[in-house]
């Protein structure tokens, strides 16, 4: 069932929108326009994330109106959206979840600059360009970076999320502060850096990295340490453990032993690489007539996360320790993971613990 509708009453006659009838909210004013040849799991997310009546974003949205005095429109082309961050977000309901929050972020840091007193000139200006409705268009940026803009031509303010994919949308906030204290001044325009943004590009060489897909090293230039997050993330907006710790910092600890050695890892690809590169080099053990490897490589998959993802890396010699010559050595895994892969030793209690702070790049 499909129910055409105007928008909003009172205002200019406009083309009528389709919406979906669990995603219907005049009030709101949430155009919902090419909703039904979006993917089930988008059109669920904007039931459950956005449409939601005591959900965080309209929670938020309705305390800025409230203080505003009048409405406030945000109107997501959402086949847009979709099409832009598709490839970013493995799980769509995750993609709207990451607009809401950007949303929600972009709405809460509105309503605490209005609230402050500090800012009694700006507000007054806000009021003056906003006296009957504040509209607020969401867009893509062009960039990695997200911004916020006022528009006179279009009468309303500009949302442009990042264009990469989005963990923590409530880091946007002093982003949105400073670009929306800034956005009725067409000279000054205030840049803050994104958190974990790249810094630039020196003449040294951190070290030999790996590519997170093929396993290969590359040497790469180092990069600067992401900041503390100083907001508690919302679960729902991150991705699946397989994608979100291909992320840096990695953390590694080999756990030794005489006829075995654990190595647990977050990063997948830093155990795929061990595992590989031991396997290829394994001598074989002659003195058992089936002619098994001198040490048994074994990669467990992780109890979390979809695909192949594994946290756990063993080298035994356990299961022919009557007939092998070889043992297991832990300075031999040590030398791998500190000089080829880059980690750095942190501490060495209850085994060996190892971190990298430098993402992999791809080759």
């Amino acid at each position: 069932m499909e129910v055409k509708i105007c928008i909003s009453e009172g205002e200019k006659p406009r083309a009528c929108d389709v919406l979906h009838p669990t995603t219907l909210n005049i009030e709101r004013g949430i155009k919902c326009f090419g909703m039904t040849s979006l993917p089930l799991k988008i059109r669920v997310g904007v039931r459950e994330h956005w449409t939601k009546e005591d959900g965080p974003l309209q929670t938020t949205l309705r305390d800025l109106q409230a203080l505003l005095g009048h409405k406030v429109v945000v109107e997501p082309e959402w086949p847009l959206l979709a099409d832009k961050l598709d490839a970013f977000y493995t799980d769509k309901t995750t993609l709207v979840v990451v607009v809401a929050g950007c949303i929600q972020t972009w709405a809460r840091c509105m309503f605490e600059l209005l609230e402050d007193p500090v800012n009694e000139d700006w507000t007054e200006k806000v009021l003056e360009k906003v006296p009957v409705r504040m509209d607020v268009f969401v867009e893509v940026s062009a960039t990695d970076n997200a911004t916020t803009t006022w528009s006179e031509h279009r009468g309303g303010f500009i949302v442009e999320l990042p264009n990469k994919l989005v963990s923590l949308p409530a880091e946007l906030f002093p982003v949105f502060q400073g670009q929306l204290l800034e956005c009725f001044d067409p000279v000054t325009k205030l840049q803050l850096p994104e958190r974990g943004a790249t810094a630039a590009a020196g003449d040294d060489w951190e070290g030999v990295e790996v590519d997170t897909a093929t396993g290969r090293p590359k040497v790469v230039e180092s990069t600067t340490k992401s900041s503390a997050a100083e907001f508690m993330p919302d679960a729902a907006s991150l991705p699946r453990p397989n994608e979100l710790f291909l992320r840096p910092p990695y953390h590694l600890t080999l756990l030794p032993g005489h006829q075995q050695i654990e190595l647990h890892g977050s990063h997948s690809p830093t155990l795929e690489f061990i595992a590989t590169y031991l396997k290829r080099w394994s001598r074989v053990n002659h003195t058992d007539t089936r002619k098994p490897a001198g040490v048994q490589v074994t990669l467990h998959q992780s109890s979390f996360g979809q695909g192949g993802m594994f946290d756990r890396l063993t080298l035994s010699t356990e299961h022919n320790r009557y007939t092998n010559e070889f043992v297991v050595t832990s300075p031999l895994i040590v030398s791998l993971i500190e000089g080829v892969l880059g980690y750095r030793l942190v501490s060495a209690h209850e085994g060996w613990n190892f971190q990298r702070d430098v993402e992999f790049k791809k080759l």
